[in-house]
């Protein structure tokens, strides 16, 4: 297996004239937590979604554990990657306790649950949680999609958004520890205490990859202010 997870050359996304993603480049690897991170409209998200499969029409090279999320089947590109999109929705409303038979992996479902402290919850439904404790199970659903985290990339947008600084630190801890069980995290996020725990931070303004490094050589007094315009 390619110690690299991600891989972007040149990669843009037109949405209608409207130039989202100009030509970002980077490589990823397993083992790492990478925050992409950026004003609000930076192309954090398009970014994200890119990498997931999520926009055909982006161009460039891209590779996601050795496939174009492009043109690979979905149902193959399930199996390596999972997506966690910023607002958790399900059409049913669903109780905690069926979440482990939506997966491919019961026990592990089950396990992420007890994880992010759900357990307690199994018997509420989705409508009778709070949002932070409703975006913790798709959490838990979509990191326990892949099975065993080796290998394995898991893309994650704003997924700390709407917790409580007690859910933030199990999110946050989560990530971490699957980069160690050899997983690849790429989370797109504005929360800034998680960024600094992130191995590697991707920083973008105006659909431009400006900074790629650890924080402590991308979260320096010049590009903060070029990114979010403060000091």
């Amino acid at each position: 297996m390619s110690e690299i997870a991600v891989q972007a050359l040149g990669v843009s996304v037109d949405f209608g004239g409207h130039l989202a993603l100009d030509g970002a480049s980077l490589t990823l690897p397993f083992g790492n937590v990478t925050a992409l991170a950026g004003a609000n409209g930076a192309g954090k998200t398009t970014l994200l979604r890119a990498l997931a499969g999520l926009i055909p029409q982006a161009t460039g090279e891209m590779t996601t554990a050795e496939y174009d999320p492009r043109t690979t089947p979905p149902a193959i590109l399930a199996s390596v990657r999972a997506y966690g999109a910023q607002a958790a929705y399900s059409a049913w409303d669903f109780a905690l306790s069926d979440f482990p038979f939506l997966s491919s992996d019961p026990v592990l479902c089950d396990a992420w649950l007890e994880r992010l402290e759900l357990a307690d919850l199994r018997h509420r439904r989705l409508s009778q949680l709070s949002v932070g404790q409703k975006k913790s199970a798709h959490l838990a659903l979509t990191i326990a999609s892949l099975g065993e985290p080796f290998g394995k990339i898991i893309l994650l947008d704003e997924p700390t958004v709407g917790l409580d600084i007690a859910r933030q630190e199990l999110v946050q801890q989560a990530c971490l520890d699957l980069a160690f069980a050899g997983a690849a995290c790429v989370v797109a996020t504005h929360d800034m205490n998680f960024i600094r725990r992130c191995h590697q931070v991707a920083v973008l303004s105006e659909g431009r990859l400006i900074a790629y490094g650890t924080p402590a050589t991308t979260l320096t007094p010049a590009i903060i202010y070029e990114t979010w315009g403060v000091s």
